[in-house]
């Protein structure tokens, strides 16, 4: 009877003072360059900030992705996506050889790309293109300069321009 009482107290100390992992929330920390780049990323589309941008958003073999690249950051670095827009991850010349087979060049999209990424003391920059696959095509292009203030990253100065 003693053996029982033992176990039974033993197991309930066991119950109490486990934690239940279920109710405690997961938290993922992002890095700056995810946040950043998420930051720029929304500021180039938001009210159409980025000149050129309805290229991009032609539908072509991927549908409602916009296809994304660049050659100043790892291409695993990249948002599948930011808020609603879908992005197809593919390094320049996959985007190249993918659209060089469309006759008809007011079908091809332009691809977003990642033309400069660059950490300073007082922040960072960040260079948010939407370039043709072809020679003369057309896009533009926004620098957008971001300040971190403790927690929080703020969009101090952004400028765009077209590319012709």
């Amino acid at each position: 009877m003693n053996t029982k009482i033992v176990c039974f107290i033993f197991l309930l100390l066991l119950l109490s003072s486990c934690e239940n992992l279920a109710t405690k929330p997961i938290t993922q920390s992002k890095s700056d360059t995810t946040l950043v780049l998420d930051l720029a990323l929304r500021t180039a589309f938001y009210h159409e900030n980025l000149p050129g941008i309805s290229p991009l958003k032609r539908h072509y073999r991927y549908g409602d992705s916009i296809l994304f690249s660049s050659e100043t950051l790892p291409l695993s670095a990249l948002p599948q996506s930011s808020d609603t827009i879908n992005f197809k991850i593919l390094n320049r010349k996959e985007i190249i050889s993918l659209t060089q087979s469309e006759n008809d060049l007011s079908k091809l999209p332009n691809y977003l790309n990642i033309g400069a990424f660059e950490k300073s003391d007082t922040g960072y920059y960040v260079s948010v293109e939407s370039l043709s696959t072809v020679d003369f095509g057309g896009g533009g292009v926004i620098g957008i300069y971001i300040k971190k203030e403790k927690d929080s990253l703020i969009v101090v100065k952004k400028m765009s321009s077209n590319l012709n």
